[in-house]
């Protein structure tokens, strides 16, 4: 495992996540950052996701951590593939499904 970015995200990452489900929540995990959103499409293979950002109420300034969600259909997205060992990633971004967490890493 690579040490970059913040140790929770490289811990968490690396979780294993129950099977897919469309509606389900999902966090990408970026350097020290993390995105909140929802898993709008499940191939029928059940190994690839398309997840879309949530709309995050933030938490005041400078705790950089979410205080809440909201769907946004214009969200982001991402695409995210189960690797053999367990673990789904997104353009080489961790993955995690059936959790939703937002933070924004305020030292950069």
């Amino acid at each position: 495992m690579k040490l970059y970015g913040s140790v929770i995200n490289r811990l968490e990452e690396h979780s294993l996540s129950p099977d897919p489900v469309v509606g389900m929540g999902a966090t990408v995990y970026a350097w020290s950052d993390r995105y909140a959103g929802t898993i709008t499409k499940v191939s029928p293979s059940g190994k690839t996701v398309t997840i879309t950002e949530d709309t995050v109420v933030w938490e005041p300034f400078p705790s950089g951590y979410a205080k809440g969600y909201e769907p946004n259909p214009d969200g982001r997205t991402w695409v995210a593939r189960k690797r053999p060992n367990g673990v789904w990633k997104s353009a080489g971004n961790g993955v995690r499904l059936g959790w939703k967490s937002a933070y924004r890493d305020p030292s950069f």
